[in-house]
């Protein structure tokens, strides 16, 4: 008798554990097919990446994470009912290796939309476009307004790691051996005071927020840079893994009934936005290159 017991309560215990194991791959199997948008409408907040360039994306001296991106970025959310944003400073350079480690669900630091980006992480539709500019040292000793005059007279230009000016440059013909690639945008404006270059390479709002707090800077004008016929002109997007789709169609589906309208710009015009800004193309169009 004592041994039919033994086998039952065996029998009860393989159970119990069997039931266990059942809920914890179901639990496991459920959590795995929560989408990233599901994610956190449920937990109410979403961790983005940033880069700290003003007035793109950057945090206040008190610590609040402010800009044309992240302002844009927490109206989004706040329409799809996820009210707290929470930024992680990145290096530029390091922002897509991060989100594709999930150290953070998106990146929101008005980055541009290009074909080589596009292979990487998808994109939203942009929420603006500017062009380029140049920041050298006050009166522009070196007399530099553009990649053709750094290409003709062999001078040296600094880049923050992983920005598209870099492939600018490029096409301009300018010789890797003139490119200066620093981590960030301090480092490129002290390479300019340095006299290790004699222009950083910036999109035309950062170096006119950057030349305004410094004396010994300026931004060099006029600036153009054109390949192939077409004047440039960047747009930017918030950036997601390619697996949340679903998190780009949402946001994407907030952003046309809202890019271009009165709130919009009024939301935006603290940073240097206004309707000359706004994005002329698509995510899918800026993807193929067009």
């Amino acid at each position: 008798m004592s041994t039919l017991l033994q086998v039952l309560n065996k029998f009860r215990w393989f159970l119990t554990a069997l039931l266990g194991l059942t809920v914890l791959a179901l639990g496991q199997a459920s959590a795995q097919a929560q989408s990233t948008l599901e994610k956190i409408q449920e937990q109410g907040y979403i961790r983005i990446g940033f880069a700290n360039e003003a007035p793109y994306a950057y945090a206040t001296s008190s610590g609040q994470l402010t800009g044309e991106s992240p302002t844009v970025f927490k109206h989004v959310m706040s329409e799809l009912g996820v009210n707290e944003v929470d930024g992680v400073l990145t290096e530029w350079g390091a922002l897509i290796p991060g989100l594709k480690a999930g150290r953070f669900d998106a990146i929101v630091a008005s980055m541009y939309v290009t074909p080589a980006r596009c292979e990487q992480i998808v994109f939203a539709n942009p929420t603006y476009g500017i062009g380029e500019a140049f920041v050298v040292k006050t009166g522009n000793p070196d007399s530099i307004n553009n990649y053709a005059d750094a290409v003709e007279n062999d001078l040296n230009i600094a880049f923050v790691a992983g920005t598209a000016e870099i492939e600018h440059a490029k096409l301009a013909g300018l010789d890797r051996s003139q490119r200066l690639i620093v981590p960030d945008f301090a480092s490129a404006i002290a390479a300019v005071k340095s006299n290790r270059a004699s222009a950083a390479a910036l999109t035309s709002l950062t170096a006119a927020d950057l030349a305004s707090k410094d004396s010994g800077i300026e931004r060099a004008e006029p600036f153009t840079f054109s390949h192939d016929g077409k004047l440039y002109k960047g747009e930017g997007a918030f950036g997601f893994r390619l697996t949340d789709t679903a998190l780009r169609d949402a946001v994407n589906e907030k952003l046309d009934a809202f890019i271009g309208s009165p709130a919009h710009l009024e939301m935006v015009a603290p940073f240097g936005f206004d309707v000359s800004n706004l994005p002329e193309k698509t995510a899918q169009q800026l993807c193929a290159g067009q």
